[in-house]
């Protein structure tokens, strides 16, 4: 199993604080010879309809060689856990998870911006000191309640 990230805590702890039921640390996903382990399966009821809503997270702190070595990393780490969950668990949707600085030092730029505007990614954006949830992008991913 893959080492956790230094912020997997904190940012479980802040979907938990946020109202989300860790249902699987890490959602593990066997396809053909191969396993793959996303950090969080995560689920919630939408109290208008009861219905349940999921989603996986992989969480990322972008701290390493550089942030464009991690945004390139992440990236493709996302681009093959999207396509495998869309086969596996088409109701899961996939977010990464990162800190509220790594946010402003990655996804701030013109080139974060522009992955951000193309919809190449979903974000949990977490101030893992207080362990709260300060942005869902884009927000139109999430049911509000």
């Amino acid at each position: 199993m893959p080492e956790r990230d230094s912020v997997h805590e904190s940012i479980r702890q802040a979907l938990i604080n946020d109202g989300w039921n860790i249902t699987h640390d890490p959602l593990v996903i066997h396809i053909g010879p191969k396993w793959v382990f996303v950090d969080l399966g995560v689920s919630s009821v939408i109290s208008a309809n009861r219905d349940e809503q999921k989603i996986a997270v992989e969480i990322k702190s972008f701290v390493g060689k550089s942030d464009m070595h991690n945004l390139e990393q992440a990236v493709g780490q996302f681009i093959v856990y999207q396509a495998i969950l869309a086969k596996k668990d088409p109701e899961r949707t996939l977010f990464l998870a990162l800190p509220d600085d790594a946010y402003e030092r990655v996804f701030t730029d013109e080139l974060g911006q522009l992955l951000l505007n193309r919809s190449i990614l979903r974000l949990i954006v977490c101030d893992t000191m207080n362990e709260e949830i300060i942005q869902w992008i884009p927000l139109n991913t999430i049911n509000e309640a």
